[in-house]
C-alpha cells in the first residue's frame, strides 16, 4: 500500500476527534451516537490491546450523518480509545460528505471507512462498513495495527 502523505495530512486537519464529532452531530443523531457511546461497554482485552501498542498510527475515520453504521460504530471505537488513553493512536472523524475529494484521494467509497496508517504515513490496512475479520470494530482495527510486526509491547 502506499505512502499517501497529502491526502493524510489534509484529513489530520480537517477531521476532529472522535468525541467531537459525536457531540457536534446534527441533534437527533448526536442523541443517538451519544447513547450508543454512554451504553457501551468495551471489551477489556481490546481496551487492553489497544493501550499496549507502542508504535504511532494514526486512524482516519469516514463518517456520515445519514450512514446508520457510523451511529454505532463511531461511538464504539471512541469509547474504547478513550478508556485505553494511548496517544500512539491519533483518530480523527472526517465528514465524508464534506471531504469528497480527501475521500476519493484515499479511494473511500463507502461509511464508515477507517484507514490506519503507520508512522511512515503508509496505510496499514482498513474496515469498510461493519467487522470482517472479527465481530467487533475494535477488534477489526487491532487486527489491522497488529498486522505490523513488532507494533505491541510483549
Amino acid at each position: 500500500m502506499g505512502l499517501l502523505v497529502d491526502p493524510l495530512l489534509m484529513a489530520l486537519r480537517v477531521g476532529k476527534d472522535p468525541l467531537d464529532y459525536i457531540n457536534e452531530a446534527r441533534a437527533q443523531k448526536r442523541q443517538a451516537m451519544k447513547r450508543r457511546f454512554q451504553e457501551y461497554n468495551p471489551n477489556e482485552k481490546f481496551v487492553d490491546r489497544f493501550e499496549r501498542v507502542d508504535e504511532k498510527f494514526y486512524l482516519i475515520i469516514f463518517s456520515a450523518d445519514w450512514c446508520s453504521d457510523c451511529h454505532v460504530y463511531v461511538p464504539s471505537l471512541a469509547k474504547t480509545l478513550l478508556i485505553a488513553k494511548n496517544n500512539m493512536i491519533a483518530a480523527r472523524v472526517v465528514d465524508y460528505d464534506n471531504y469528497r475529494d480527501i475521500a476519493d484521494e484515499l479511494n473511500v467509497k463507502a461509511v464508515p471507512t477507517m484507514i490506519v496508517f503507520d508512522k511512515n504515513w503508509r496505510e496499514v490496512g482498513r474496515f469498510v462498513e461493519t467487522p470482517r475479520k472479527s465481530g467487533t470494530v475494535e477488534e477489526d482495527i487491532c487486527m489491522i495495527m497488529e498486522s505490523k510486526k513488532d507494533n505491541l509491547k510483549a
